[in-house]
C-alpha cells in the first residue's frame, strides 16, 4: 500500500459494527438466564468476544484522540500542525451505545430488560468490555516511514490487535490531505 496519507490525530476512526441491537439471552449469549427477574448487569448474562459481537452492535466512529501524551508530542514532530499517530499510541476508548435485551424465566416470572452491548462483550474489566468502552491502539503498517524512532501509521491502519486488552476493529481514517507515507 505504498503513498497513503499519514495517520494523525485528527478526525474520527472508521467505526465497526454492523447491527443495532440484538436478544442475548436468547441469542449469542446462550439461553434464557434462570434468576428470575435478573438484574440488567446481571452476573450470569455470558459475555461473548467482540468479533461476534459485532454483528448486532455497533461502534460508531469517534474522535481519534490520543489517550495521555502521544509519542509524536514528545518527538516534537507534527504534520500540517497536527500530531501524527505512530506505531504503539493509545486512542482514548471506544464506546458502544447499542442495547440488547436479556430474558429470564422462573416460576411464574417471565422479564426481559435492556442490558448495555458492552456488558454482554468480552473485555479486561471483570471479563467484559468497560462501560467506557474499549481500549484502541494504533498498529502501524508502514515498515519505511519512522517519527521518533517509532513505525508512523497511514490512513487504515488497524486501531486493535483482536486481543480482550485491544480488540477494536476500527481502522485509522483521520489523515493528513497532503502528507503521504511509503511502504
Amino acid at each position: 500500500m505504498p503513498g497513503l496519507m499519514a495517520g494523525i490525530f485528527m478526525g474520527t476512526c472508521s467505526g465497526h459494527g454492523t447491527g443495532v441491537g440484538a436478544s442475548h439471552h436468547p441469542g449469542l449469549g446462550g439461553g434464557v438466564l434462570p434468576n428470575c427477574p435478573h438484574p440488567s448487569l446481571s452476573p450470569t448474562v455470558v459475555a461473548s468476544p467482540l468479533p461476534a459481537v459485532n454483528a448486532v452492535a455497533i461502534w460508531p466512529p469517534v474522535p481519534q484522540l490520543p489517550l495521555g501524551v502521544a509519542k509524536a508530542v514528545a518527538a516534537k514532530v507534527f504534520i500540517n500542525k497536527k500530531v501524527p499517530i505512530v506505531d504503539l499510541d493509545i486512542l482514548t476508548p471506544h464506546p458502544t451505545p447499542t442495547q440488547f435485551t436479556t430474558t429470564s424465566v422462573g416460576e411464574k416470572c417471565l422479564v426481559t430488560l435492556n442490558t448495555p452491548a458492552w456488558w454482554c462483550t468480552v473485555g479486561i474489566t471483570g471479563g467484559r468490555e468497560a462501560p467506557i468502552g474499549h481500549a484502541r491502539k494504533a498498529l502501524a503498517t508502514s515498515k519505511t516511514v519512522f517519527i521518533g524512532k517509532v513505525n508512523a501509521t497511514r490512513f487504515g491502519d488497524p486501531l486493535g490487535d483482536g486481543t480482550p486488552a485491544f480488540p477494536c476493529l476500527s481502522v485509522i481514517t483521520g489523515s493528513s490531505p497532503n502528507v503521504f507515507i511509503g511502504i
